[in-house]
């Protein structure tokens, strides 16, 4: 009988000193899973749901396990690894970005043996498309939010190891694509960044998302500027300045802070590539 409880109460013990550490789950493994639980639910843009027909409260939960996550992101809880995370971080949270904006767009598709598209047809098509994506970006603006400006969050905190990888290249390597991915990522991030201004403006979008993207835009805009060339620099400050006039004192505080930060006339590390 003693032998038993004993063997009873040592079990005990170990549930007890196990249950806690199993429970706690690290910011990666818990961007990790709800990463690919969304994924999984909403499947691709060419054959999965229409995201309004899936779980929307499981939606909402991984996203929302997403954005805490990234909250650790670059810190020992969820370390930076390179080309690593890039891989499986940035690139998965712009894959989601994009299933979201583009919900609905395979039944703009034509048929498999229709006959090449005419001009017309293209325009129309074009037109069609950017209805679906601003029409998709109000409807799940939540999530466009939550994913675009993760992964605006995580490429800038590539930018060092991209700087490193093209800066340790012979100059024979530093090869014309290598070069224009870099151009190509500047040119992303300037867009992403007026896109997030003029939102901080438009009255569709909700305090939450405001407060998200006034708390994102003061996180990557020194970064960000440092990287861009001093004309992809100008070109932001130009297009912020024809924005219309607010009286929001957020987004005005917010859109000074991004003027400043386009005011440097450094251009190192990235920016030379």
């Amino acid at each position: 009988m003693k032998t038993t409880l004993k063997a009873g109460l040592a079990a005990a013990l170990v549930i007890l000193a196990c249950g806690p550490l199993a429970a706690q789950e690290s910011p990666q493994q818990a961007f990790t899973a709800a990463v690919g639980s969304l994924t999984q639910r909403l499947g691709p843009v060419e054959s999965g749901l229409e995201i309004a027909t899936t779980d929307a409260a499981a939606n909402a939960a991984d996203l929302a396990a997403i954005e805490q996550a990234l909250d650790a992101f670059g810190t020992p809880a969820f370390p930076l690894d390179g080309f690593a995370t890039f891989e499986s971080v940035c690139e998965p949270l712009n894959r989601l970005s994009v299933r979201h904006v583009l919900d609905g767009a395979s039944a703009l598709r034509r048929p498999a043996d229709a006959a090449p598209p005419s001009a017309a047809e293209i325009q129309t098509f074009t037109a069609q498309l950017q209805t679906l994506q601003l029409q998709n970006a109000a409807r799940y603006q939540d999530a466009v939010t939550v994913l675009s400006a993760g992964g605006l969050r995580c490429m800038v905190k590539h930018f060092p190891t991209l700087s490193a990888f093209l800066a340790g290249l012979p100059e024979a390597e530093r090869t014309p694509i290598r070069i224009d991915g870099a151009r190509k990522m500047r040119q992303g991030g300037a867009q992403t960044l007026i896109g997030f201004t003029m939102a901080l403006r438009d009255p569709a979008t909700t305090p939450a998302n405001k407060a998200r993207l006034s708390t994102y835009l003061a996180e990557v805009a020194d970064p960000l500027a440092a990287a861009l060339t001093p004309e992809l620099r100008a070109y932001v400050t130009a297009t912020i300045d024809q924005l219309p006039a607010t009286q929001d004192a957020d987004a005005l505080a917010t859109t000074a802070l991004v003027t400043t930060a386009m005011a440097t006339t450094a251009c190192e590390d990235l920016c030379r590539y």
